[in-house]
C-alpha cells in the first residue's frame, strides 16, 4: 500500500474525517453485466456475418457519442446496442432488420435488475469505517436504477446521506462539501474510476483513493489527473490500513 502524503493517515481529533463512497465497480459488481450482454451481441452480430471486432469498435464510438448526450442507464445502453447494428448494416451497404433490432436492445436489457454482488470484505470494511469516518455514497446514473441496485444491495444504513446524480463531476462534490459542512483536507473520495471519481475528487480539492478494477468500463479509464494526492489499493478491505494512526491519535488525545 503506497499512500502519499494527503492521503495516507487521516489525523483529526476534532471530528471524523469523510469518505465519499462511488458504488459501480467499487462495492459491488456491475461492468461485468455489461460486458457479459456486449459478447452477446457481439456473438449476434457475427451471426450475421458482421466482423467481430469491427461491433465491438462502432459500439464504444456510438457510447462514447451517445453518453454525453443522453447519460448512463440500462436502457440506453439497450438503445445504443440497437444504433451500432443500424451503423455496422450502414457501413455494410444492408437494411437493418427489425427482428435483429429488437434482439439487439432485448440482450442490452437484461443488464436490469442484475444480481448484485458484493465485493469480498464489503460488509466487514463498512462497518469497522463507519466508527472511524463520516461516509457518504455518491453513485451516478439513471435515478430509479442506481436506487434500485442500492435497495437490493442491503448498504443503504452505512451512509449518513446517498447521492444519485446524472453525471460526476467537481461541481458535484463541491456541493457535497457546502452541504454538509466537510473539509476538503479531511475528505477523501473512494472509486474505481479515473474519469468519474479520481480525477474529479483532484479538481475539487480533495484527497481520492483509487481501487483499480480489471472490469472497469473502457470509457472511465482516462489517465488520472495527479498522482500526489492518490492513494492506491489493491482491494475494498485495504482502505482499513488508512485506520491505525486515526487511533492512535484519537489515544494521545
Amino acid at each position: 500500500l503506497a499512500l502519499s502524503p494527503v492521503s495516507g493517515i487521516i489525523r483529526s481529533v476534532m471530528a471524523k474525517p469523510t469518505l465519499i463512497l462511488d458504488a459501480d465497480d467499487t462495492l459491488w459488481e456491475n461492468n461485468i453485466y455489461f460486458e457479459q450482454a456486449i459478447d452477446a451481441f457481439v456473438d449476434l452480430m457475427s451471426q450475421e456475418s458482421f466482423d467481430r471486432d469491427q461491433a465491438r469498435q462502432v459500439l464504444k464510438q456510438v457510447e462514447r457519442e451517445r453518453v454525453p448526450v443522453v447519460g448512463y442507464g440500462p436502457r440506453e445502453f439497450a438503445r445504443s446496442l440497437a444504433i451500432t447494428y443500424q451503423q455496422i448494416c450502414q457501413k455494410h451497404g444492408r437494411h437493418p432488420s427489425p427482428q435483429i433490432e429488437e434482439e439487439a436492445q432485448a440482450i442490452g436489457l437484461r443488464v436490469v435488475d442484475y444480481p448484485i454482488t458484493l465485493f469480498e470484505g464489503v460488509l466487514d470494511t463498512l462497518d469497522q469505517l463507519r466508527n472511524h469516518y463520516r461516509l457518504f455514497l455518491l453513485t451516478k446514473g439513471e435515478q430509479r436504477d442506481q436506487q434500485s441496485k442500492i435497495d437490493r444491495s442491503g448498504l443503504a444504513h452505512y451512509f449518513e446521506a446517498i447521492h444519485i446524480v446524472p453525471e460526476k463531476g467537481p461541481e458535484v462534490l463541491c456541493e457535497l462539501l457546502n452541504q454538509y459542512g466537510l473539509d476538503p483536507q479531511q475528505t477523501w473520495m473512494v472509486g474505481n474510476s479515473p474519469r468519474s471519481d479520481i480525477n474529479p475528487a483532484l479538481q475539487a480539492g480533495i484527497g481520492a483513493v483509487y481501487i483499480p478494477y480489471e472490469m472497469t468500463w473502457s470509457y472511465e479509464k482516462i489517465p488520472l489527473a495527479e498522482t500526489e494526492n492518490v492513494s492506491v489499493v489493491n482491494r475494498f478491505p485495504d482502505l482499513l490500513h488508512l485506520l491505525p494512526a486515526q487511533k492512535n491519535d484519537d489515544d494521545e488525545a
